[in-house]
């Protein structure tokens, strides 16, 4: 946890509390990702040595590894201030006041979502939004939003 100052104007800053959760990340998607730059590597050889029609396979392997990799060092669960932020790489981004998170609930499920494991908690927001998110230590992630807004209901 970090305390970060923010310029208010006319000599006046506010502080307020950052705390930084990074995704819990299954097996399956570490091996993935060996599994892909390894066909990545392997198609640079077979580039090197064979026709040019594999550059493209070369060009489509080396943006999945890129992407892959940004999400695996780029996913985590950031709260600051009264707002949860929520990133996974380049491809997701949402910032969420805590005060209109109705319900917390710990689910296992494979819903396409801004984590890297199948052991997730669900957030719900407003009547029907749901994001489903996995951070490394779930119970001090839901606690520290529970000091934020103790009406969060868990199930």
């Amino acid at each position: 946890m970090r305390w970060v100052e923010a310029y208010a104007g006319r000599n006046r800053y506010i502080c307020s509390m950052e705390k930084v959760y990074k995704s819990r990340v299954a097996r399956w998607y570490l091996w993935t990702c060996v599994g892909v730059a390894a066909a990545f590597v392997g198609s640079i050889f077979l580039c090197y040595y064979s026709t040019w029609i594999l550059l493209i396979d070369v060009v489509f392997v080396g943006i999945c590894v890129a992407l892959m990799l940004d999400m695996l060092f780029h996913t985590d669960y950031t709260i600051r201030g009264d707002k949860l932020e929520i990133r996974c790489g380049i491809l997701f981004r949402m910032t969420l006041p805590v005060s209109r998170i109705i319900e917390i609930s710990h689910k296992s499920t494979m819903l396409s979502a801004p984590a890297l494991s199948a052991k997730r908690i669900g957030i719900r927001y407003g009547r029907k939004n749901w994001v489903y998110i996995s951070p490394q230590n779930r119970e001090d992630f839901i606690s520290d939003l529970r000091s934020i807004n103790p009406e969060i209901a868990i199930s």
